[in-house]
């Protein structure tokens, strides 16, 4: 039914719980099993990671649609760890996958991967087994010069494979760890920016001859031109800032059926009646048409499919068509390469917006808090400066004042949002105090806006 299709894109779901407790004594069981050297250290080390925020990281595929995400915690963290004993990557892995577990990554695997980096000795934990295997992809890392028992590797590499996890090697191309685990990966990971593209092009011919069924994923990459080489080269997923980088717009305007859609942003806000909103909405058959086949995929419980504009216009609502609009303003824009990756990146930060409003502000703002989220990469999808792409819209002061200067009682949620694509512990952390956020909170609502845009036809 409709109403049940449109809760799930407008409505609001009851924050769950969190449980740190038990993640606390999971790591302190974890310690008191395999204690180091400088207990004083790991302990430290072990509480921080254990209040790190679970980050992301969108893996597109060849037409630039998101095809799922690597989650891992703050860079700092695992940069620290790479020089570290065993015991101590086995902790961090551990943090991870907990908060994966923890927060039902298995909603999010419907139609998405779910690249989780774990250290080849870790291959062996039971804590795997408790992740969903169907979707998820162990990218496995080593310690340079300190092998583990390959033999004993490869056996639960081809174990958890036949369980139905998939594997991936990143940046371990040679040697007799590549040798043991190659035939049973499915993914090589190339850092790019290790790379020149005369040697990116020698890799990818000898891990074909290694495992020519293992798809490649470019990682790192910073620009489109970046993208494009890869591609040509055979990667098929593809990882890096290049989607979201920004450039000299200053000479665009915005397009004519984004000022449509501008147009009737504005007359629902002045209360237009619905018949001349749908007078507006017949003159671009493209928004016509998405309109129509949207509601009619929702209502698909109707005896009758939904003909008439004015008709779909009431079924949704004032207040849901507002924010179906903000979206039609990014479906404006479907040329723009990379259109639909930035559009499910804006509404993640959307929806973590609004969740994360939830305990202290009032249902307005928290569609405020959505739609300021959504239009924080207005720019990227209509390729104009951002001011120039507000300007159109007459929206709530509160908006543009975060959007464009960073200010008012909406800027700290953005900035929460932002910050969660950046792998930056200290900056999350800044951010989400001055929400009143923890971490376990912040990790549970950052995976339900994830989980929760999967279910949006886009």
């Amino acid at each position: 039914m409709l109403s049940q299709f449109l809760s799930k894109l407008f409505g609001r779901s009851a924050p769950a719980q969190p449980a740190p407790e038990a993640q606390k004594r999971d790591f302190e069981q974890l310690n008191a099993l395999a204690p180091v050297a400088d207990a004083a250290a790991a302990a430290s080390d072990t509480a921080e990671m254990a209040r790190s925020f679970l980050c992301r990281e969108a893996v597109l595929n060849a037409e630039q649609r998101v095809a799922g995400y690597e989650f891992q915690l703050r860079k700092a963290a695992r940069d620290r760890v790479r020089v570290q004993s065993r015991r101590i990557h086995h902790v961090y892995n551990e943090v991870v996958v907990r908060n994966i577990v923890q927060f039902s990554i298995r909603k999010l695997l419907g139609h998405r991967l779910a690249f989780v980096p774990v250290l080849d000795s870790f291959l062996s934990s039971p804590v795997l087994r408790e992740l969903p295997a169907q979707g998820v992809v162990l990218s496995v890392e080593r310690i340079a010069g300190d092998d583990p028992d390959l033999a004993q590797v490869a056996g639960q590499a081809r174990e958890l494979r036949e369980a139905g996890f998939a594997l991936a090697l990143e940046e371990c191309f040679d040697g007799a760890h590549f040798d043991a685990l190659a035939p049973l990966t499915d993914y090589f990971v190339v850092d790019t920016a290790r790379h020149s593209p005369a040697e990116i092009k020698a890799l990818v011919g000898r891990l074909a001859e290694a495992n020519g069924r293992a798809a490649m994923v470019a990682k790192d990459l910073e620009s489109y031109d970046d993208f494009t080489l890869c591609q040509k080269l055979g990667f098929q997923l593809f990882q890096g800032p290049f989607i979201t980088s920004r450039e000299d717009w200053t000479a665009n305007q915005v397009g004519p059926q984004g000022l449509r859609v501008c147009d009737l942003l504005n007359r629902l806000r002045r209360d237009a009646e619905t018949a001349e909103l749908a007078k507006i909405l017949r003159q671009d058959a493209v928004l016509s048409y998405r309109l129509l086949r949207y509601v009619n995929s929702a209502a698909s419980g109707l005896r009758q499919k939904i003909t008439s504009i004015e008709h779909a216009l009431v079924m949704m609502g004032r207040a849901k068509l507002y924010r179906w609009l903000t979206l039609l303003l990014f479906g404006s824009a479907q040329s723009v390469p990379g259109a639909a990756a930035l559009l499910e990146n804006a509404l993640v930060r959307g929806r973590l917006m609004e969740l994360a409003g939830q305990a202290r502000l009032k249902p307005a703002d928290q569609d405020s808090l959505f739609v300021t989220g959504l239009f924080s990469m207005l720019d990227l999808v209509l390729r104009v400066p951002l001011a120039e792409a507000l300007r159109p819209i007459q929206l709530p002061e509160e908006i543009p004042a975060a959007l464009l200067r960073r200010e008012g009682p909406y800027a700290p949620y953005l900035e929460l949002a932002l910050a969660c694509e950046s792998f930056d512990q200290d900056r999350i952390t800044a951010a989400s105090a001055l929400c009143g956020l923890d971490a376990a909170t912040v990790n549970e609502r950052h995976i339900e806006a994830i989980t929760w845009v999967q279910d949006i036809d886009l």
